[in-house]
């Protein structure tokens, strides 16, 4: 799967990510994405609808994932930009912190 989360958008989101580990923190900023978008789409399926996310995770190409994704989770996009904006609203917040680390 392709990061989302990418230097481009930590800097046009302002953050300033001098001396550190950028490419560390991407991964795990992408990680995290993923499984906080996971657990909200997980939350919103029913049980039929689950077990066949399960097998398509299962069995299929990223790309089948997420044209499943895309056609039985009508609010992933919104669900993945809620999420962005969660986590670079709390790297912002910590950013001096990161910094002085």
């Amino acid at each position: 799967m392709n990061p989302i989360i990418t230097k481009q958008l930590l800097d046009e989101a302002g953050i300033d990510l001098t001396g550190q580990d950028v490419d560390a923190l991407l991964a795990h900023l992408n990680q995290t994405l993923e499984e906080r978008v996971g657990t909200e789409i997980t939350a919103s399926l029913d049980d039929t609808q689950l077990e066949a996310l399960l097998a398509v995770q299962e069995n299929g190409s990223d790309e089948e994932v997420g044209a499943w994704l895309e056609k039985n989770v009508p609010e992933l996009q919104e669900i993945t930009q809620d999420e962005i904006d969660i986590l670079l609203g709390e790297l912002s917040e910590n950013a001096d912190g990161i910094n002085q680390a």
